[in-house]
């Protein structure tokens, strides 16, 4: 078998998900705004690579839908309208609704008794230092949870493509008050899931993230 230039397409392909990773995070902290160009060039010279990964990089984040490129011009973080937004939460609901469908009849209880444990410590502890960002780490690890355990990779892997695209919402209108909100609704759904009532998991989900849709719209278009 010939092998030559396994290593190297190993390293490139890693080198590619690095690039990634970094705009990934760069775009739903803040730190590149919405409508701001990525030029290969810059980037490159930044991350300290050449510009073959930045670009390859750049092209999943087209495919995820964070960044657009219209007629082959420049590409620029994308601009969510509330059409947009809308959309892709609607999307959740779909997605999401199936996937706690499925865990209410599969989950392992073990995992379901340490997102309960979990979010009645959070709800506990509500005002306490660096509780914001406790209640957004386990707002991730709640949706990715459930979404592993409905056992459906494909099913998985759109789920996490479209919580990429809320996550800088999230942060955007993270406040402790909407946290705690969030947090009371994933207790109603872990409720849900106790019933093993799929149906009542699976409206508790789509109420959630229909609420969570409400405040993006209310804190990000106010003026619209």
């Amino acid at each position: 078998m010939n092998t030559t230039g396994l290593n190297a397409q190993i390293k490139r392909t890693s080198l590619v998900d690095a690039v990634y990773e970094s705009l990934l995070e760069a775009i739903v902290s803040g730190g590149l705004a919405p409508g701001a160009e990525l030029n290969s060039v810059e980037l490159a010279q930044q991350l300290e690579v050449s510009r073959t990964p930045v670009k390859e990089a750049i092209k999943l984040l087209i495919h995820d839908g964070l960044v657009e490129q219209v007629n082959n011009h420049k590409a620029r973080v994308a601009q969510f309208t509330s059409q947009d937004i809308c959309e892709i939460y609607e999307l959740r609901e779909q997605l999401e609704g199936a996937a706690v469908e499925k865990v209410t009849q599969s989950i392992d209880e073990k995992v379901l008794n340490q997102l309960r444990s979990e979010s009645e410590s959070l709800l506990h502890t509500y005002g306490e230092l660096s509780w914001a960002s406790k209640a957004v780490n386990y707002d991730i690890r709640f949706h990715t949870i459930l979404a592993t355990e409905s056992g459906n990779r494909r099913l998985l892997k759109e789920i996490m493509r479209y919580r990429l695209l809320v996550r800088g919402f999230c942060r955007m209108t993270g406040s402790e008050e909407t946290l705690l909100q969030a947090l009371k609704e994933h207790i109603v759904i872990i409720e849900a899931i106790e019933s093993r009532e799929p149906l009542l998991a699976r409206q508790a989900m789509v109420s959630h993230i229909q609420a969570r849709k409400e405040t993006v719209l209310e804190q990000l278009f106010t003026e619209e």
